[in-house]
Parts: structure tokens; C-alpha cells; sequence
């Protein structure tokens, strides 16, 4: 992997010479990516976005609170199938009430 000065990062791949005239092409450059500061694989590519819309939040709850949501989870007559969909039950059911 090979940064320039524009900020572009060569992938380079090597590939089988057919001839011995060919061997000194050995390496050639592959694609041509942007580096915005985001994560590459142990392969050296991209890390792919997760397809879902939307902003990730992070939420650090403690063992107490994980207990009362896992409570309400299965007080509810249909289970969510994750914590994440129980909160976001939970938010709109908050926010209607308003």
C-alpha cells in the first residue's frame, strides 16, 4: 500500500508473469482509493458501511439497567428480537406520550 501525495493510497497486487519478458510487470497498481481516514481490513480494503440508514449511538449501561430492560424485553407480548429494538421501542413510546 502505497500513499501519494494527494492523499490517494495504490493497492498493489501482485500477479503470475506469463513470460520472461513480462517478469519485470510483476507488481501493478490496483485500485485507486481516497483516504478520508477510513478503515481497512487486514487485506488492506475498505471496510464496508453497515446498509442501515441512520446515526449509530453508542449507549454504556450498567449490569442494573441491562436487567430492567431485559425485564420490560420479555414482559412485552412481542418480544423484540434485541436490545437495540427495545430501545427503540421504548424511545417512541416515550416520545408519544409527550
Amino acid at each position: 500500500m502505497i500513499a501519494d501525495r494527494h492523499g490517494l493510497i495504490n493497492f498493489v497486487i501482485p500477479r503470475m508473469a506469463k513470460t520472461a519478458r513480462d517478469s519485470t510487470k510483476d507488481l501493478r497498481p490496483a485500485k485507486t482509493v481516497r483516504d478520508e481516514g477510513a478503515r481497512l481490513t487486514a487485506k488492506g480494503k475498505p471496510r464496508k458501511r453497515n446498509p442501515a440508514p441512520g446515526t449509530p449511538v453508542v449507549v454504556r449501561l450498567q449490569p442494573h439497567e441491562l436487567d430492567l430492560l431485559d425485564g420490560w424485553m420479555v414482559e412485552q407480548d412481542d418480544i423484540p428480537e434485541t436490545r437495540q429494538e427495545a430501545i427503540r421501542r421504548l424511545i417512541i413510546m416515550v416520545c408519544k406520550e409527550d
